[in-house]
């Protein structure tokens, strides 16, 4: 006759082994989890440096001086282009205060006074809306039309390296993040 011997303590292995498969699983869903939230950090702050870009661009394309005739086109290029410059380094530009400097509701304005508003009010939404934002436009130079680089930089935490878009100017830290746009009008 056999006599069977009893295990004992099988099933309390088998538990813990499969704890541990369980822990491992929600650890790798946290990590997920994580990494889903950092990413949509990251793509909200690219599509707020999107639009904000759109809207300078519309803003100065609203607010563009055409000449009446051919013979003063490259003057009035150069005088709409100077008005719309802006292109102070990141660290000075994130940190200023950047307020209208005309009440162009209460009174008429003229081209340049909108357009003192259109980028002070640019950068100060740049400010709202990324963290350390703000932004440079320069006009590129020998174009054929009216064309501006638009940089809108704001700092990303992810980055650990110097932005390889930041264009030179700006003296950008590590750190942070640039988005151009090229466009003319």
């Amino acid at each position: 006759m056999r006599i069977k011997e009893k295990q004992s303590g099988t099933t309390l292995i088998e538990i813990m082994v499969s704890i541990l498969v369980m822990a491992i699983g929600l650890l790798g869903l946290a990590s997920l989890q994580i990494n889903a939230m950092k990413f949509q950090k990251t793509a909200s702050q690219r599509s707020e440096a999107t639009q904000a870009s759109y809207d300078i661009a519309e803003r100065m394309r609203s607010n563009w001086l055409m000449p009446k005739s051919i013979d003063n086109l490259a003057l009035f290029r150069a005088a709409n282009e100077l008005k719309y410059t802006f292109n102070d380094e990141y660290s000075v530009s994130y940190s200023a205060t950047h307020n209208p400097p005309h009440n162009c509701k209460a009174s008429i304005c003229d081209t340049g006074k909108i357009a003192a508003n259109d980028v002070q009010e640019w950068l100060r939404s740049l400010q709202q809306r990324l963290v350390d934002g703000t932004g440079m436009i320069v006009p590129v130079p020998g174009s054929a039309s009216s064309t501006f680089d638009v940089t809108v930089m704001w700092k990303e935490q992810t980055l650990t390296a110097l932005d390889a878009n930041c264009p030179p100017a700006a003296r950008a830290p590590i750190g942070v993040r640039c988005f151009n746009l090229r466009f003319s009008i």
